[in-house]
């Protein structure tokens, strides 16, 4: 039976607290191993999170990264892996919830792997924006923020299962078609939201980002 690991990194500023319902989601409904880093525990969590993932065939990852490394804590400047640790995930498949992830997976030519865009899953997420894909979101809120975070775990709830986990090919493609889904209840349920349609937008180049190699 293949080991499924998932990585969930609890940051200090909450930043990733809207994951932890996905977190439980993931544990349970694939038997997955949960690990995660925590600043504040007197245990070495990084050496566990090492540990633990030795063996795993297929590790999730939830939290936050950049195109050259995937972070144990943003607050603590902790890259978890990145071009020294690279090594740990070459045997494995990879399900990278992260910004860049996509570029990482691509800068290390990992494979059997999904990455993502650029996340604004945050206020300051979206003051770093910086007009990508020509959207400003310099007028988001925490309102809006919290109606992307919902989409997005809705989303991924909505896909991952026992059958998707083991076809990564199957996962992205139903990963595309839930998307387009959320980006319809985006423009139909949520005009009370006054950014809605920004949301949509966001939505479907979060579709448009998904990579897989």
């Amino acid at each position: 039976m293949s080991k499924i690991v998932c990585i969930y990194s609890q940051e200090k500023d909450g930043s990733t607290d809207f994951l932890k319902p996905l977190y439980d989601y993931i544990c349970t409904t694939l038997s997955a191993e949960g690990v995660g880093y925590d600043a504040d525990s007197e245990e070495d969590t990084v050496s566990k999170i090492y540990d633990t993932i030795t063996d795993a065939d297929t590790l999730i990852f939830l939290g936050h990264g950049n195109s050259k490394g995937l972070y144990a804590s943003v607050q603590d400047n902790f890259e978890l892996f990145n071009e020294t640790s690279i090594f740990r995930l070459t045997d494995k498949s990879l399900f990278l919830l992260a910004c860049r992830s996509a570029d990482f997976i691509r800068k290390f030519s990992l494979k059997n792997a999904i990455g993502f865009g650029h996340l604004p899953t945050s206020v300051e997420d979206a003051n770093h924006w910086h007009n990508e894909h020509d959207i400003s979101l310099n007028d988001f809120s925490e309102d809006d923020i919290k109606l992307y975070n919902d989409a997005l775990v809705a989303i991924l709830r909505n896909v991952i299962n026992s059958e998707t986990i083991s076809d990564f090919h199957l996962l992205y493609n139903r990963l595309k078609l839930q998307t387009s889904v959320e980006i319809v209840n985006s423009l139909i349920l949520h005009t009370d939201n006054s950014n809605y349609r920004k949301v949509a937008d966001l939505l479907f180049y979060l579709q448009k980002d998904i990579r897989i190699q």
